[in-house]
């Protein structure tokens, strides 16, 4: 999604023309009473061009929903299977060795699809990105600041982007900021440990009219949801490319709600903090090395 355009600012070091992909399974069992499968698909790509970075991705995920609020005064069924496609274009100029600028276009299809696409499944999501590195050696720091337009709030709007990133030592690296921060530790060539907090969401239409009490009819319905995930990450990094991710958190300050084609509540979930369990598999190849600065 777009967040991972966020973190893409390689400047002031070797770069590479890059591909790679990645998927992941998670379970979220316990908001409140309702239970969250997710499934992610991405691929992307970066290919320099002198001073210059390209980067390309597309990410796909399949949300699965099952509902126990029998407060509801409507049928879930068109709300419990929602999928997100998104493509992204990014580009990043470089600016001696201490500054880049980036920019990033990511627009989304978010919805149920069960009428095909429409227009109310459209979200277009972009971010806009300054960076400065200070230090030398082996241990730089670098500062990126900017806006981005998405979900990570729940709901399509601005958001700031804030950013440090840097390492203490040869085998800790860390990411803070807003909305992702994060924390690594490398054991050894194959094994790494880290921490991370993310906040993010999802904003997705119903395309299918839905009843009210029996009463009111209402097309093109939101569901939405808000998380901040709090979790820690083992990574086993295979010489053929692959890392094996397993990753267990805790998901705070959740928000699950249906709202109508007005963005007005319908019904609040009341969704609780939960456990969580992630799985994956990453690819990652790194081709010939075009840039030292």
């Amino acid at each position: 999604m777009i967040l991972s355009a966020h973190n893409k600012v390689t400047y002031g070091q070797i770069s590479e023309n890059h591909v790679g992909g990645a998927f992941e399974y998670a379970l979220i069992p316990s908001l409140g009473e309702t239970n969250l499968e997710k499934y992610i698909f991405s691929i992307d790509a970066s290919k320099n061009m002198n001073s210059a970075k390209l980067e390309l991705g597309l990410d796909y995920s399949a949300l699965t929903f099952s509902f126990y609020d029998h407060r509801v005064s409507l049928s879930m069924d068109s709300y419990e299977k929602m999928h997100t496609l998104q493509p992204e274009i990014g580009y990043q100029q470089d600016f001696g060795k201490k500054w880049a600028m980036s920019v990033s276009l990511a627009p989304m299809l978010s919805s149920n699809f069960k009428n095909g696409p429409n227009s109310e499944d459209f979200i277009f999501n972009w971010s806009a990105l300054v960076s400065k590195k200070w230090g030398k050696g082996d241990f730089p720091v670098s500062l990126t600041v900017g806006l981005g337009r998405g979900v990570v709030l729940g709901e399509p709007g601005l958001f700031p982007i804030l950013s440090i990133k840097g390492k203490i030592t040869p085998k800790w690296r860390y990411t803070l900021g807003f909305p992702y921060s994060r924390a690594v530790y490398e054991i050894d060539e194959k094994h790494s440990l880290g921490t991370k907090a993310l906040v993010s969401g999802v904003y997705a239409n119903n395309s299918e009219t839905v009843t009210i009490n029996g009463l009111e009819n209402l097309a093109n319905t939101k569901l939405t949801y808000s998380e901040i995930d709090l979790g820690l990450e083992y990574n086993y990094h295979m010489s053929s490319g692959f890392t094996t991710i397993i990753r267990v958190g805790f998901l705070i300050a959740n928000n699950l709600e249906v709202l109508d084609n007005d963005n007005n509540p319908l019904f609040d979930f009341e969704a609780n903090s939960s456990p969580y369990i992630a799985m994956g598999l990453k690819y990652s190849l790194n081709l010939i090395n075009q840039l030292h600065k």
